[in-house]
């Protein structure tokens, strides 16, 4: 049996799992512009029927594809939080794992060409729309915590999410184009830097959660 007739033999759930997997990798590897259907198909060993009959269209596809691979950032940002973590806590490893993975420095050039084709497409500008969202909103949570636990002082926590969001944004286009002022290392300290002014924390304070926190795993080894 050929992996095509072995895919097509799959449930219809499995069947699109394997698909979304393949075209995950797809994209990453050829990003929007360079992706096909077909490449999509080969990479599952099915028919690119069989993609369409899924996802409709490309853009569908690769839609969603952008969409598992936030899923794996908040899946990474649950499995490394703490269970009891403060905020303090969580708004370090939020801005570490933010700046570090994704929404993504290996995939930030797929943000950059969703943020272009946004411009003029309303299936992109509407996806852009919901994991911007997704993402300001696990920042407010943060924020809003920080104040209720009597940690932060925020007067306007919208405002600063937006702010904070748009600054990774920001660093993140010097990063991916590999200008000389923001290196890679650089892009966390000069977030979390802000971040420490938006909740009216000393950057120190920061410094010595992930102090504490790196000296636990130690410990815990």
């Amino acid at each position: 049996m050929t992996a095509r007739t072995s895919l097509a033999a799959k449930a219809p759930a499995e069947r699109r799992r394997r698909i979304l997997a393949a075209a995950v990798e797809v994209l990453k590897e050829k990003g929007f512009s360079g992706a096909r259907i077909a490449d999509i198909a080969a990479v599952a060993g099915t028919s690119p029927a069989l993609v369409v009959y899924h996802f409709k269209t490309l853009d569908g596809a690769l839609a969603e594809a952008l969409g598992s691979i936030e899923d794996d950032f908040y899946d990474d940002l649950a499995h490394t939080l703490p269970p009891k973590a403060t905020a303090l806590e969580r708004l370090r490893i939020i801005g570490e794992l933010g700046c570090d993975t994704g929404p993504a420095v290996g995939n930030w050039a797929l943000w950059m060409e969703v943020w272009v084709r946004a411009l003029r497409d309303g299936q992109a500008r509407a996806l852009r729309r919901a994991l911007d969202a997704r993402w300001r909103q696990t920042l407010r949570e943060v924020i809003d915590t920080g104040i209720t636990e009597g940690a932060f002082t925020c007067a306007d926590p919208q405002a600063s999410v937006v702010r904070l969001a748009a600054l990774m944004d920001g660093l993140a286009v010097q990063v991916a184009l590999r200008d000389p002022d923001v290196p890679d290392e650089r892009m966390s300290g000069l977030w979390l830097e802000a971040a420490a002014a938006e909740v009216g924390v000393p950057l120190t304070t920061l410094i010595k959660v992930r102090r504490r926190a790196t000296a636990g795993s130690r410990d815990s080894r």
